[in-house]
């Protein structure tokens, strides 16, 4: 997992245990299926920007809010957020588009590697036989 989506997920729990909120009343509020919501909390699946927006919502915070932490250092994705927050509604659709693309691709070489690993594995068992 990437260290960004950690500290959104880490977040997301964070403020969510902080305000008494389960993970039903989150789900809820931002119009998803509860194990939907579960998968996406534990790390499961990667939320799209549109997701990340609906949940900061329903905690009751700003989208920012979700990608800081009290000890981080590197405040630049925060105030990038905070620029894509004042796009045109147009802009923020490509920005997303570009997020969610980079963020698939991103788990698509995560599974690749996976594969690649295990047919390595698979190949040095039948060397040793």
């Amino acid at each position: 997992m990437e260290p960004t989506q950690a500290l959104l997920l880490a977040s997301i729990k964070r403020i969510r245990k902080e305000k008494g909120l389960t993970q039903k009343d989150v789900a809820e509020g931002c119009g998803m299926l509860v194990p939907t919501y579960s998968r996406l909390e534990r790390g499961g699946s990667n939320p799209s920007l549109a997701s990340i927006v609906r949940i900061a919502a329903a905690l009751g915070v700003a989208v920012v809010e979700l990608f800081q932490s009290s000890d981080i250092k590197d405040r630049s994705l925060a105030q990038k957020l905070e620029m894509i927050n004042s796009l045109s509604e147009t802009d923020r659709g490509i920005v997303e588009i570009l997020i969610d693309t980079v963020l698939e691709k991103s788990r698509l070489e995560q599974l690749q590697d996976v594969k690649m690993k295990k047919r390595l594995a698979e190949l040095e068992r039948v060397r040793k036989s």
